[in-house]
């Protein structure tokens, strides 16, 4: 071969495409790629190049890296223990600063939930050398002045109701605090100042996103959570819908907690406003009022949570559900359900008025809005999905992004990001309260009261005449609810956070004490009776 042929080296990886041939060079004639003992190599194709760029063959070259940005530390053991605390720490104090200056709440609530929470804490750092500890994650972010998101300053979940507990309760002497015990202590300040708020209001702040919750691992600055481990970041996660019997029964469960550890007891509701409250939000007649708080005192219902360390209660020994079942079986038995004509007996009988539940429906329940309502969103299935018009797709993907979509650090190439660019969301507006408007339904359902005349009862009178509570029906399901009923059950449970067979399940139960009791009346009766007509036998 001629001396001017110029060799080059073979790719690492790369050799003769002849079998057995074990040249480790090769040169380019003609277009065509040749291995140092004359093998042409099969699968060649030269591309044209220019004659500077062969004056480059053989040389290497060097991407210039990019610097990267320097990866957070993930903490551990202790130190991962404090800052999940201080990021727990800076979520409550939000939800708390929005009480105040969105919601009008008094500023003493925030000082109240402080106090909480540094008894939390103190029983979570019992050891003598976690106080230092105990200072910097219980104090740091109230005492700041309001600047939670100040990282300088400062170095879950969900809930189970009673019919699902376990031996270990969501609020234990050892374990981590929960995110849902953030709604628990922010309700128990409200309790201790005995405002009337029930946890409906509550839960409907979350699901709507005024409150923080869903959203809340994003109100962490990313300096603080890129530094927390799996267990506690996901800990602050939101992974399946809240429910409100979940804050039902953390609440009770910490005031279990707080009367165990520091024998603390907590007031009774607010029971005269939050009665008012919901006969007004379910546009009922202001009669229903005085029958619930006589129901009551039959009843002998105080509405403060019970504090027997029980493993598992009944729907109705949370005082709010109480308070609901309450006031649903007070307007079935003076305005039923069903067609049965049943008449009083004079004109002081609250039940002259009887309400038309047709036209109920049609004013108090609200009807199917083009997009989804807010506070609908975390309900969606993969099959709801697929029957969504355009303007609920909308509403909803613009909900994922305000909710889920991360500012951390994105594994996806930048690449693919661009195919798909999100635009800017607006901020969403908390909503405020349309007192207006409920007057105005109120006064609507009251105009479409029907009247009854009052038919006296003789004696030796026809038994055909009904009068008021007679054949009062049972409901054991939500199957067995009428649509009427059906609808009004429904708003009183979605107005105290709790879902429509709760409400129906702790109906039921209440009915069947009232039963029990006018059972026992009965007997006592007639047992009172029967000694007085021997004692005039006697005689």
């Amino acid at each position: 071969m001629s001396s001017a042929i110029e060799y080059s080296r073979f790719s690492r990886g790369e050799s003769c495409t002849e079998g057995g041939c074990k040249a480790k060079r090769y040169y380019i004639e003609d277009g065509k790629k040749f291995c140092q003992r004359g093998h042409e190599q099969t699968g060649f194709t030269q591309t044209q190049r220019d004659d500077d760029d062969w004056k480059d063959t053989g040389k290497k070259s060097r991407k210039l890296e990019v610097d990267k940005p320097r990866a957070e530390r993930i903490l551990s053991g202790r130190d991962a223990f404090e800052l999940y605390l201080s990021c727990y720490q800076l979520i409550l104090w939000k939800q708390c600063h929005w009480l105040v200056n969105a919601k009008g709440f008094p500023p003493e609530l925030e000082i109240i939930v402080k106090d909480l929470w540094s008894l939390r804490v103190g029983a979570l750092l019992k050891l003598g050398d976690e106080k230092s500890a105990y200072g910097s994650a219980s104090g740091t972010l109230w005492s700041s002045g309001g600047e939670g998101d100040n990282t300088e300053d400062t170095d879950a979940s969900g809930g189970r109701s009673a019919s699902s507990r376990r031996s270990k309760t969501i609020v234990g002497e050892g374990s981590s605090p929960k995110l849902i015990e953030t709604l628990g202590l922010c309700y128990l300040g409200m309790l201790l100042l005995r405002l009337p708020i029930g946890i409906g209001e509550i839960f409907k702040w979350v699901v709507k996103d005024e409150m923080v919750y869903t959203r809340a691992i994003k109100e962490v600055p990313k300096e603080m959570r890129n530094r927390l481990p799996a267990q506690h970041y996901s800990a602050l996660e939101i992974r399946a819908p809240l429910k409100g019997s979940s804050i039902h029964g953390v609440v009770l469960e910490l005031v279990e907690f707080y009367n165990r550890q520091f024998d603390m007891e907590f007031p009774s509701l607010n029971s005269p406003l939050l009665i008012f409250k919901h006969v007004r939000d379910l546009g009922l007649p202001i009669e229903i009022y005085a029958a619930t708080r006589r129901l009551a005192t039959l009843l002998e219902f105080d509405f403060s949570y019970p504090i027997l360390h029980q493993r598992a209660y009944t729907t109705v020994s949370y005082p709010e559900i109480q308070l609901i079942c309450m006031i649903v079986v007070a307007t079935k038995l003076c305005y039923p359900f069903d067609d049965i004509e049943r008449s009083p007996q004079s004109h002081l009988d609250p039940t002259t008025s009887k309400i038309d539940w047709e036209k109920w429906r049609d004013t108090m329940i609200e009807k199917p809005a083009a997009g989804l309502k807010r506070g609908e969103e975390i309900m969606v299935t993969d099959t709801d999905v697929l029957g969504m018009n355009d303007k609920q797709m909308d509403d909803y993907m613009d909900w994922y992004q305000r909710t889920w979509m991360d500012d951390r650090n994105s594994k996806m190439a930048e690449q693919i990001l661009e195919f798909f660019p999100l635009k800017e969301l607006p901020p969403q507006l908390d909503e405020e309260p349309n007192y207006e408007r409920i007057v105005d339904l109120v006064k609507q359902v009251q105009s479409n009261l029907i009247v009854q005349k009052p038919k006296p009862i003789k004696r030796h009178q026809n038994d055909d005449i009904k009068q008021p509570g007679e054949l009062y029906r049972r409901y054991r399901s939500t199957q067995d609810l009428p649509d009427d009923a059906k609808a009004f059950f429904g708003l009183a449970a979605q107005n105290t956070g709790i879902r429509l067979k709760t409400l129906v399940r702790g109906v039921f139960q209440l009915e069947l004490r009232l039963e029990k009791m006018e059972l026992a009346e009965r007997k006592r009766n007639l047992s009172a009776k029967g000694q007085r007509e021997l004692s005039s036998e006697d005689e």
